[in-house]
């Protein structure tokens, strides 16, 4: 019994082994690259122009080619196939035989550069599937880059002034679209930056499995997945809180910058960089950086459907005219915790001093000359639990009935409770907010009295302490 069951299976691995043996024998005896070298070695005799230039084609040897680039740690097999990349006549040929496109190589010649520093994809490998690496069963995390990414490349190397007139424009675009709609006031990157959204160094480099790929449409690979993702954030991640208002070009643009952003860096002898692109250091970029993404224009106050809470008019006359610098600095500073407001300081989102008060200077550019009249809540003698039975029927439909915030603000934020003054407080919940959905609630208003006013107040900086 035993004997027919160890035979059997000696017979099955015989048989594996053979089949195993045949396949490798096969692959070696007619590789890939085979025929696209006697094709070219073909063309190369039967184009030749004088007898010296036919012996030296005859004589082309039918081998493995191998670049070494020492300098860039890496090795290159792609020329085995790409044989006409160097060569002029193979300009109409096609692919694999057909010559680089444009004047690329003559700055980066394929013996210094190879080919995989710029294009991606398995440098060892000696067929097609492999060498580019897109299918899945390559287990390649850097698969050959779409020609419409190419450009992403290139700046390992170069910076994004020498590029945008010089053959890199769309990740140089890329670039002025990350800085100005805002995507730095939620991603951070060189430290300085929001935190709702992952830090960004490096994001280039990461391999395939650091990306969720299951709602892809494309192809599985890192450049789909950039793509798709900014197109529709939460259609890629569901949970994300990414907006989304780019055009399909801005798209293209935006996927070539981040997958730029590389955690390899390229030895010093071949890089060129120069100032890079210029970063105007006005309060008014500043806050297009940093806080445009969410505030906007900063006149009106929105409810994000996204974020699922109102974004402040943090421009607004009437806001304006109840808050001084030092108030504003200290929420730009601190950020307000459990919300999206990061805190932007130097210790946190990376923002200098000097960087934080020009924001601030822009953002009260427009305040009024004239301030608020003053609201003194002493003599009223405030009674809290009033108040919350006037907050009851007043508030909670805006700001929540424990004040935890809503379509109006969290009021038992602790930057909130720390940094708003009663006389604040009192001041917005007497003369409202224009403009937004906090409406005036004294005399002039919804007609509670100064007395009641102060009531609410006095609730309203219990709620810190309430569960």
């Amino acid at each position: 019994m035993h004997g027919r069951y160890y035979s059997w299976m000696i017979f099955i691995s015989a048989v594996v082994l053979i089949v195993f043996t045949w396949m490798f024998i096969r692959g070696e005896m007619s590789p890939e690259w085979k025929p696209y070298q006697t094709q070219y070695k073909e063309l190369a005799i039967a184009n030749a122009k004088d007898a010296d230039t036919k012996k030296t084609a005859m004589a082309m040897p039918l081998e493995v080619r191998q670049i070494y680039l020492n300098g860039l740690r890496r090795v290159d097999r792609c020329t085995s196939c790409h044989l006409g990349v160097d060569n002029p006549a193979m300009a109409k040929m096609p692919l694999p035989l057909k010559t680089h496109s444009g004047t690329y190589l003559k700055n980066h010649t394929s013996d210094k550069f190879g080919c995989t520093v710029c294009h991606n994809g398995q440098g060892r490998a000696l067929d097609m599937e492999n060498a580019h690496g897109l299918k899945h069963e390559a287990h390649w995390d850097s698969p050959i880059l779409p020609l419409k990414y190419i450009q992403s490349a290139c700046a390992s190397c170069h910076d994004a002034d020498m590029l945008k007139d010089n053959g890199g424009s769309d990740v140089a675009k890329g670039e002025v679209l990350f800085r100005e709609r805002g995507c730095k006031g939620c991603h951070k990157l060189d430290g300085v930056g929001g935190v709702i959204g992952k830090a960004l160094d490096g994001v280039g480099s990461q391999p395939v499995a650091y990306f969720p790929m299951k709602n892809i449409q494309g192809e599985k690979t890192v450049y789909s997945w950039m793509k798709e993702h900014f197109d529709d954030p939460r259609n890629v991640v569901a949970t994300s809180e990414m907006k989304s208002d780019f055009t399909d070009e801005e798209t293209d643009q935006l996927t070539t910058f981040v997958l730029s952003l590389h955690s390899d860096e390229i030895p010093k002898k071949y890089r060129r960089l120069g100032k890079g692109l210029e970063v105007p250091d006005t309060g008014e970029y500043l806050y297009k950086m940093y806080c445009g993404a969410c505030h906007a224009s900063g006149k009106d106050s929105v409810y994000d459907e996204v974020f699922k809470r109102t974004i402040p008019s943090i421009q607004n006359p009437s806001f304006l005219k109840a808050v001084d610098k030092k108030y504003l600095k200290t929420i730009i500073e601190e950020g307000r915790a459990g919300t999206q407001m990061t805190a932007w300081k130097s210790s946190a989102a990376g923002l200098t001093n000097e960087q934080i008060d020009k924001i601030v200077d822009y953002i009260s550019q427009d305040k009024p000359v004239s301030a608020s009249m003053g609201f003194d809540c002493g003599p009223y003698k405030p009674d809290a639990k009033n108040g919350e039975e006037l907050f009851r029927v007043r508030c909670v439909s805006c700001h929540g009935e424990k004040g935890q915030g809503g379509v109006g603000l969290n009021l038992r934020n602790p930057v909130v409770q720390k940094g708003a003054s009663t006389e604040f407080l009192a001041i917005t919940l007497r003369d409202g907010r224009e403009g937004t959905h906090m409406a005036a609630f004294g005399p002039g208003g919804a007609g509670l009295s100064n007395e009641n006013i102060a009531d609410i107040v006095a609730f309203v900086k219990t709620l810190s302490t309430k569960k």
